[in-house]
């Protein structure tokens, strides 16, 4: 068990030392394949963060914290009310429903990118069907950093629903029975009896969500075209030229880029671990 571990420890963390590694060493020493720096320095990090790449980083930086605080925010503020729907109310396909949410989340991101880029190129309209009335539309939100919302929530709130879905359904129904007889109506009990103690599996969503918003590459890709709107991945990915690759700001780049979520796991993994394992119990 521990030759496993241990092996399971090297695989893991192998790639992110190899990365710090890497930032630190000379572009020639990269080059050449030198694992283990002959000469470290930081100066990787000082031509990144003082150069010019010094705003694209910035405003890359900014972009990715807004977008991921954004995306975690609106899907755990919808996800909580439809995972709750779904986990205890009686309505008709409830389980049909829940399922289209599952089918939503497993659909390879690729196969809708066609249609959101058109969404987000002409503006999201919201219209009542063969009548014309418009009832709400948006400008065109290409290049924005609120085509990056949209399409990420696209994808993180049928998971979020999902996994509180399952979370929700390991609290006893008692608890709501007695606050019922107690003369709250069910909004209060959800909000006084059901998130206090959904706290830890809701931090574990939301945890998940950020990261997955952080890392993510192909809708930054599809949908941003200048530094006002890039994220850190497509940021770092632009270090690779048609004929040179900038070895020294791709790796300090890709540290940097790789702290936020390695940090948020260090210090919340209790949370995560508490949250995922919670939600596989069925009462």
């Amino acid at each position: 068990m521990w030759l496993g571990l241990i092996g399971l420890t090297i695989f893991t963390l192998a790639p992110f030392v190899y990365l710090f590694l890497s930032s630190i060493s000379r572009e020639v020493e990269l080059i050449n394949g030198h694992i283990i720096p002959h000469s470290p320095t930081f100066q990787n990090y000082i031509g990144l963060l003082t150069g010019s790449n010094a705003v694209m980083f910035a405003s890359a930086l900014k972009n990715s914290v807004v977008v991921s605080v954004m995306v975690t925010v609106i899907s755990i503020f919808v996800g909580v009310f439809a995972a709750y729907a779904f986990s205890r109310i009686n309505f008709p396909f409830r389980k049909t429903g829940l399922f289209v949410v599952l089918a939503m989340q497993i659909m390879p991101s690729i196969s809708i990118i066609t249609p959101l880029y058109i969404m987000i190129r002409d503006g999201i309209k919201l219209d009542i069907p063969f009548t014309g009335i418009v009832l709400f539309q948006t400008p065109p939100l290409l290049d924005s950093v609120w085509a990056l919302i949209f399409a990420y929530t696209s994808f993180s709130l049928p998971y979020v629903v999902w996994l509180l879905a399952g979370y929700f359904q390991s609290i006893p129904k008692e608890l709501e029975e007695a606050s019922y007889v107690d003369g709250c109506s069910r909004l209060r009990t959800m909000f006084r009896i059901i998130l206090p103690l959904s706290m830890p599996g809701i931090a574990a969503t939301a945890i998940f969500v950020f990261l997955n918003a952080w890392d993510e590459f192909l809708f930054a890709n599809a949908f941003t075209q200048t530094y006002a709107s890039k994220t850190l991945p497509i940021m770092i990915a632009e270090f690779v030229g048609k004929h040179s690759i900038d070895w020294g700001s791709m790796t300090a780049g890709g540290f940097l880029a790789s702290l936020p979520p390695v940090v948020i796991s260090l210090f919340l993994y209790k949370y995560i671990i508490g949250g995922v394992t919670a939600g596989g119990v069925k009462e």
